[in-house]
């Protein structure tokens, strides 16, 4: 995908958001629904624990909860501002874009700032986790550090996601700019499988991924980590898993209880991860079929950290950076926490 397609695409799924009612209508016989959103990936593991096992359910009985599952964190956010989904998962890269541009779309048709704070954009509620995140580079690339990426070809799963932010800051602190701009590293947007596929094959040098696709290319492929984000960042801590929903939900009953329901996985999870990783598999398996192996979830157990923190200041950093390469307007986190 493009970079200028992508930047259409956020602003169609903002616009269209606007028409959204402000609370949920939507019903179940006489039950309400909540439609939450997670990602298949380990960073998300508390969250899909607790759905697997029904603890989330009993949670918000009697609301019914609907789950789909989504690839990347675009993806997610698009649903939230498009209605389809009441809450979900998303890493911050997304969440930042996504709000600061629909509460930019709101306040060039609306002129109550107040209405727009409250009604509009995003709004993060809970953390999830911190970590799992790397830079991956193919066997045989002779990639050593940042500078031998140049002339090189560098997947994401898709433009705009938090590691797609993560790659692009790290180019330019190297001095390397993507191809669209100008240089000379070629960045593109494709799914984790295809990732796995073309590295194996040789038509990728490396990928920014989140766990446990990273370990799976380490282990699969003999590839080599180049990067553990974790490194880039103050005490290794920065959000890659929040809990979001739609400004206008961010006092809804239901969500704040999904929100407490949540808090509580990431305790557990940080008790026993082993236990929450192997029923975050089950419940993947059960919506996808074929998550890859468990084996490769809990190798990739010690690079994560769950924490029920959204780490306000990295969210905020991914804001910043995500403004200075045009993917959203100027301080997109504001009103994001409340």
């Amino acid at each position: 995908m493009k970079r200028r397609a992508f930047l259409a695409g956020v602003a169609g799924a903002a616009l269209a958001g606007g028409g959204i009612a402000l609370a949920r209508a939507r019903r179940d016989g006489e039950r309400a629904v909540l439609r939450v959103g997670v990602m298949s990936n380990l960073t998300h593991a508390p969250l899909l624990a607790g759905l697997n096992t029904g603890r989330i359910a009993r949670a918000l009985a009697p609301t019914r909860v609907e789950t789909v599952v989504f690839r990347a964190g675009p993806r997610v956010t698009e649903a939230l501002i498009g209605g389809a989904i009441d809450a979900g998962t998303a890493g911050p890269g997304p969440i930042v874009i996504h709000h600061g541009r629909h509460v930019q779309d709101a306040a060039g048709s609306l002129d109550d700032a107040r209405a727009i704070r409250t009604q509009h954009g995003l709004r993060v509620i809970a953390g999830c986790c911190s970590g799992g995140a790397s830079l991956v580079v193919a066997r045989g690339s002779g990639i050593a550090g940042a500078s031998d990426l140049r002339g090189k070809r560098v997947a994401v799963t898709q433009l705009g996601t938090t590691q797609d932010v993560a790659l692009r800051v790290y180019l330019r602190e190297a001095g390397l700019r993507e191809r669209a701009a100008g240089g000379d590293v070629e960045v593109v947007g494709i799914s984790q499988a295809t990732i796995l596929d073309r590295m194996q094959r040789g038509d990728l040098h490396g990928a920014w991924l989140a766990e446990p696709w990273a370990t799976r290319i380490l282990h699969e492929l003999g590839a080599s980590r180049l990067v553990d984000e974790r490194t880039l960042w103050p005490d290794g801590r920065f959000a890659t898993a929040l809990l979001v929903t739609r400004a206008a939900l961010g006092a809804d009953p239901d969500v704040l209880r999904l929100a407490r329901a949540l808090e509580e996985e990431v305790a557990l999870a940080v008790r026993d991860p082993k236990a929450t990783i192997t029923l975050a598999h089950a419940e993947l398996k059960r919506h996808i079929g074929n998550p890859g192996k468990l084996e490769a979830f809990h190798r990739a157990a010690d690079l994560v950290d769950f924490t029920a923190d959204p780490i306000r200041s990295s969210v905020e950093r991914f804001g910043v950076v995500a403004a200075s390469f045009g993917l959203c307007p100027p301080h997109p986190t504001a009103g994001l926490f409340g």
